[in-house]
């Protein structure tokens, strides 16, 4: 991610004084960064096609056909190194998923009834972090998450290091392997049959969803790239 100074983000909410208080919000924890707001998928769309963003903070349901999700897909689809978080009032398992699935790289329900917990979600993705609900941590056939949330801990302590960190922070931007094969040149194969295997063994997943919430559950820091 960029530093601080250059840290360009896309607010995209259809209400105005929900807009407003996001970009408020998101001054305190990043006051030099850029950002842009957008009040529907046709403007958000318009945004991306100019610049590049670091972070899109998308609402999912918007006034229109459209929804956030599909300014996500679009984000996935180009290719573009956007870091998108979901925003929505609903946090229900499923929904979290399928955003997670699509490409999200966190999810932050706007209703929380703690202010601070809206702070932390904010404040794990501009460390480089994902965030989840508490409701989406749970594991297939439980109702209720098996632990709390962990305080943060760097993805070396876990032993991802080196080409293996590479990729877990392109998963963790949701981008496919081979745009993550590309970027790393190699062959796509290496990225699904060595790393991706390496990295569930780690974190004791079976598939890409289980993976990040899994990173959101253990508080674990991606480092940014080198550019």
């Amino acid at each position: 991610m960029s530093d601080a100074a250059e840290l360009t983000i896309l607010v995209l909410e259809d209400q105005g004084l929900v807009r407003a208080g996001m970009r408020e919000l998101i001054r305190i924890a990043q006051p030099a960064a850029h950002i842009e707001e957008a009040s529907s998928y046709d403007d958000a769309i318009a945004l991306l096609g100019t610049k590049r963003f670091d972070l899109a903070f998308l609402d999912f349901t918007l006034k229109s056909e459209k929804t956030g999700l599909d300014v996500l897909k679009y984000l996935r689809e180009q290719n573009l190194e956007t870091r998108a978080i979901m925003l929505s009032a609903r946090a229900d398992r499923p929904l979290v998923l399928e955003c997670i699935q699509a490409g999200a790289c966190g999810y932050i329900p706007k209703d929380t009834d703690h202010e601070g917990i809206f702070q932390r979600a904010l404040d794990t993705v501009f460390q480089g972090g994902i965030f989840v609900p508490v409701t989406a941590m749970a594991r297939d056939g439980m109702h209720t998450p098996p632990v709390t949330p962990l305080p943060s801990v760097p993805a070396a302590e876990l032993g991802v290091t080196g080409r293996c960190a590479e990729v877990l922070y392109y998963l963790c931007q949701g981008l496919p392997n081979k745009t993550i094969a590309n970027k790393m040149q190699v062959e796509e194969g290496t990225i699904r049959k060595d790393y991706v295997p390496k990295l569930f063994r780690i974190f004791q997943v079976t598939r890409r969803t289980e993976l990040l919430v899994e990173v959101s559950r253990r508080g674990v820091i991606i480092p940014p790239l080198p550019h």
